[in-house]
């Protein structure tokens, strides 16, 4: 009998567990708004990326934590994450504003440049601007565990509304 009952104990703390990874019925929307060199402090580069998070559902969703990796011309560069403390809570039917801070160091910033001069992005008429090209992935962990993916890619300065 106490076998019996052990083992519905861990059945139920089991599927309870299980129950957590599992997707909210409206995820949110993540929206990578747009992402821009901050400045440049000796051979250190800081980047901000611009988050918008979209709740369809009727319910308040919390994201937890929110993380990302920068690539710029194919070049994984940084680590992001938020730069306020998390939750962010994102109101029924509404949205929420989120920022990612990056930091990369000089020698990953060398190599997004030399990629960025074999497509030749460095090559361009005079009194332009050259254009590096981005990527952002990485995932929104909801209150209850679940893991959302995003990525996006643009160049770095542009905004998309």
């Amino acid at each position: 009998m106490r076998t019996t009952a052990r083992f519905a104990a861990v059945l139920v703390a089991a599927i309870v567990a299980a129950c957590g990874g599992l997707p909210p019925r409206d995820p949110p929307r993540v929206e990578i708004v747009g992402v821009s060199l901050q400045r440049v402090d000796g051979p250190d580069a800081y980047f901000s990326i611009d988050v918008e998070l979209t709740n369809r559902g009727s319910d308040e969703l919390v994201i937890g934590a929110l993380q990302a990796t920068l690539a710029i011309e194919g070049e994984s560069v940084a680590q992001a994450a938020l730069t306020t403390p998390p939750p962010v809570r994102i109101p029924p039917h509404g949205t929420a504003r989120a920022e990612l801070a990056a930091h990369a160091g000089m020698d990953a910033m060398l190599r997004a440049v030399a990629a960025a001069m074999r497509r030749g992005a460095m090559l361009v008429a005079p009194g332009a601007r050259p254009s590096l090209r981005y990527t952002v992935s990485g995932s929104a962990t909801l209150g209850g565990g679940y893991r959302l993916p995003f990525t996006r890619s643009g160049e770095l300065g542009e905004r998309s509304q």
